[in-house]
């Protein structure tokens, strides 16, 4: 066999053989655990994502950390359920009157996830940057408005406001990237890279084309006793 062809095989061997003896690490570089939110370890990881990024790079000789993002696949504005904002009021009067209501609300954000909120900051951070990214809106993780407007109330009835506030909402993946091989799941010794949850809800107010509307209904019998028609 040619001296040159010999070198040729052996090192093409070589190769191979390194290749076979380093698969088993760089499969656990590339492992990766994939969940739904709606499943409790989902909370856990995020959790110990969390405490890898806060903590690990304050322990020594260590290269702990963990980088969440978030790749949204769909982004929805709606209206959220309508609700009574300020006082109802009751006209006793034979004719229409209008009263002037003044009222506040507040609407907060939700999510897939029951977490501390110091990891809700994190992860809606993630959120928030990559919807705003991608669909160039913009969400408030609470809004309140305050108002005073006018109600006309018809004779023998109560009336009151009720708004329905525009949420903006963005479902997609939530991945989980850490430093170094990391143990999620109890009673096993496989430890992950990367995990992803998908399904990760995100619903917030959007702060713009919300509804107030009027509302009125005929008193009832009890109501009634003291009205004038």
């Amino acid at each position: 066999m040619p001296l040159i062809r010999q070198v040729s095989i052996l090192a093409g061997i070589t190769v191979g053989m390194l290749g076979l003896a380093a698969s088993p690490a760089a499969a656990a570089q590339n492992r990766t655990l994939t969940l739904d939110a709606s499943d409790p370890l989902a909370a856990k990881a995020l959790q110990i994502c969390y405490d890898a990024h806060k903590f690990g790079p304050a322990i020594p000789y260590t290269d702990i950390d963990c980088k969440v993002s978030y790749a949204p696949s769909s982004y929805q504005a709606a209206h959220g359920p309508e609700h009574q904002v300020g006082d109802r009021v009751m006209n006793y009067a034979s004719t229409t009157v209008t009263h002037t209501l003044a009222w506040s609300d507040t609407v907060t954000s939700s999510d897939s996830f029951e977490v501390s909120t110091s990891v809700k900051a994190t992860i809606w951070g993630a959120a928030e940057a990559a919807v705003t990214a991608k669909y160039t809106k913009t969400w408030t993780r609470s809004s309140t408005i305050s108002q005073t407007n006018s109600l006309p109330v018809p004779a023998c009835n109560a009336g009151w406001f009720s708004r329905a506030a525009e949420m903006g909402t963005a479902t997609g993946d939530l991945r989980l990237d850490f430093n170094s091989d990391t143990k999620i799941r109890s009673g096993t010794k496989k430890r992950y890279r990367h995990v992803v949850i998908n399904n990760s809800t995100f619903s917030a107010p959007t702060g713009k084309n919300d509804l107030l509307i009027a509302r009125s209904r005929a008193m009832t019998s009890q109501e009634r006793t003291a009205c004038a028609s």
